[in-house]
């Protein structure tokens, strides 16, 4: 009896979204902005700690999804909802030896993850080749091998490589371009819903956390790029 009434007590006293089925989020398009590994999952990368987050706040669990699951909340490339992640484009270069501008990638092969919108930009635009990696760390790789001119990434990412000391000799950003942000959105089904989740991420706090985990993830590609050069430092 005594037991029965802890089990019960234990139960009145747990939070309301802990019995709640967890959401269903599907990732829609390939692009990852800072996946730090080439054998990082979805799981375990930048968009689900992002997710763990909102979960937390909303008090009910997120999972993600493949997609063909019934989605309660569609995240990442997607022309509405509420956005959590902007960038606008930017390369990186050596800083002697490299391109100075975006035209002279006029031929010339350039760096970038796998899913990227900035490889259509710089191939229509500028006639460069684009080099795909499985991940962020190994755009900048590609770079120190030679195997590219200029890696091309989200600004957010490349400036605050550029300020590394690691990367000195690599730490040249092209001028700036006037091409509009790209965006990743979270939406959901329910109307209710999805006015929550753009409270909470309008709202100071909700701002504070996505800032750190994004801060988090950039770190994460440095310290994996940081990783994958001392390797090869040691061959």
């Amino acid at each position: 009896m005594k037991s029965h009434l802890l089990r019960l007590l234990f139960v009145l006293l747990m939070p309301a979204g802990a019995f709640a089925a967890p959401l269903q989020a599907v990732l829609v398009g390939d692009y990852r902005p800072l996946k730090a590994t080439e054998s990082e999952a979805v799981a375990e990368g930048f968009e689900a700690a992002w997710l763990a987050g909102l979960a937390e706040t909303l008090e009910n669990g997120i999972e993600l999804a493949d997609a063909q699951a019934q989605a309660d909340l569609r995240i990442g490339a997607i022309h509405s909802g509420a956005i959590y992640y902007s960038a606008t484009i930017a390369a990186l270069a050596a800083a002697e030896a490299g391109p100075a501008g975006w035209a002279e990638l006029a031929g010339a092969s350039f760096c970038v993850a796998a899913g990227s919108p900035h490889a259509a930009t710089v191939v229509s635009r500028f006639g460069g080749v684009a080099r795909t990696y499985s991940s962020a760390a190994q755009t900048l790789i590609g770079l120190k091998l030679g195997e590219c001119q200029a890696v091309v990434a989200d600004r957010l990412l490349l400036e605050q490589i550029a300020a590394l000391p690691e990367w000195r000799r690599y730490n040249r950003l092209l001028p700036a371009l006037e091409e509009p942000e790209v965006t990743l959105r979270i939406e959901a089904e329910d109307a209710a819903l999805q006015q929550r989740i753009e409270r909470i991420l309008s709202s100071e706090q909700g701002q504070r956390a996505l800032a750190d985990v994004t801060q988090y993830w950039i770190d994460e590609v440095a310290f994996q790029a940081y990783v994958l050069a001392d390797t090869l430092d040691c061959h």
